[in-house]
């Protein structure tokens, strides 16, 4: 699990890292990490659940909604925000551009 603080939103160099920022919601400092270190959408989850001690919303877990205190979303190449574990995670890995922890909202 590879974790920086910076400014840029993603880079990529030859030793096969992809760094992404990630953002939650009522943190004024966004953090990276480095998605080619992870395994797939659960490592993802863990990682960020550690980074900011929140419990994780995703795609997957949709109906698991009222023990999630947060939602993670995804822009994509095209800007447009989607929900973390939507598409298979090669597709997420070439599509998206920087993450969003939210707080989810319940009615």
């Amino acid at each position: 699990m590879m974790i920086m603080e910076e400014e840029e939103q993603n880079e990529c160099n030859s030793v096969g890292s992809f760094y992404v920022k990630v953002n939650m919601e009522g943190v004024p400092i966004g953090r990276k990490i480095d998605l080619l270190s992870l395994n797939g959408y659960h490592d993802l989850i863990t990682t960020l659940d550690y980074m900011f001690n929140a419990s994780i919303l995703w795609a997957e877990e949709e109906d698991m909604c009222s023990e999630k205190s947060h939602v993670l979303t995804y822009a994509d190449k095209e800007g447009d925000w989607m929900m973390v574990g939507d598409v298979p995670w090669e597709m997420f890995l070439s599509s998206v551009r920087r993450l969003k922890i939210s707080r989810a909202y319940h009615y």
